[in-house]
């Protein structure tokens, strides 16, 4: 029989953490924040206090807040440690200084990854809740540096995203929002037609993402796709078959 020890956690089996950023409003199937984009479970910890505008800031200040909930997720069980905001990648370095299992807080971080698989003239695309704050300093710390061909569209200037999402209504028309992104994806793929494929920064775009690859035929990343790629590296299946 198996041999069991008890570990500082209220529950059990949980696959990957999520670091939660202070933000209310809902969050839909596809999402990060929504337990049902998963097909294994998942536990969340809110890091109170840690607004979008905080993280946009850089707000050193809570380094040690994020530090310790990831902490308080990897004594949890889970074998590995998202969030639910790109611009997070500004703690991405001391999480992965204090805790031993993966750490991914950006999906950002797909893009070194992504460069590999594609001609490096050709540009990778990223659309970003904020353009303006998404400068080299956030790519760089996701290790894209000054030779990757990065181009950015951003939701910020989009009205309804502006307004429910950035402005944390608590409610937003998920159809204008789809409508929204499209339209951002189809006029980046008209600046830079030669693009490879396209990463989602923000976590309340994936819901989008399909909508977004029929609009422009290309391959597309966000949070959900680098999260499931952690799954499957810490969760290997034993194989059945026969030859």
């Amino acid at each position: 029989m198996p041999k069991y020890r008890k570990r500082d956690a209220d529950s059990y089996g949980h696959a990957i953490g999520i670091l939660m950023i202070d933000y209310r409003g809902p969050f839909i199937p596809g999402d990060v924040g929504n337990a049902t984009t998963y097909e294994y479970p998942v536990l969340y910890k809110l890091v109170k206090g840690l607004t979008f505008d905080r993280v946009l800031a850089r707000d050193s200040s809570f380094k040690d807040v994020v530090v310790s909930a990831a902490k308080e997720l990897e004594a949890a069980g889970v074998r590995a440690i998202s969030s639910d905001c790109g611009f997070l990648v500004h703690y991405q370095s001391a999480v992965q200084k204090a805790v031993r299992v993966p750490v991914c807080l950006s999906s950002l971080l797909q893009i070194p990854f992504l460069t590999s698989m594609f001609d490096r003239s050709r540009p990778i695309g990223c659309i970003t809740a904020s353009r303006q704050a998404l400068g080299s300093r956030v790519l760089e710390l996701a290790g894209i540096g000054a030779d990757y061909h990065v181009v950015l569209g951003g939701m910020e200037d989009q009205p309804h995203f502006k307004e429910a999402m950035l402005g944390e209504t608590g409610e937003f028309d998920s159809d204008l929002i789809e409508a929204e992104v499209v339209a951002c994806a189809r006029e980046l793929k008209g600046r830079h037609p030669d693009m490879s494929a396209i990463v989602i920064e923000c976590s309340m775009l994936p819901p989008y993402a399909k909508s977004i690859q029929e609009a422009t035929s290309l391959p597309v990343f966000d949070f959900v796709t680098m999260i499931d790629f952690c799954y499957a590296g810490t969760h290997r299946p034993a194989y059945a078959g026969y030859y």
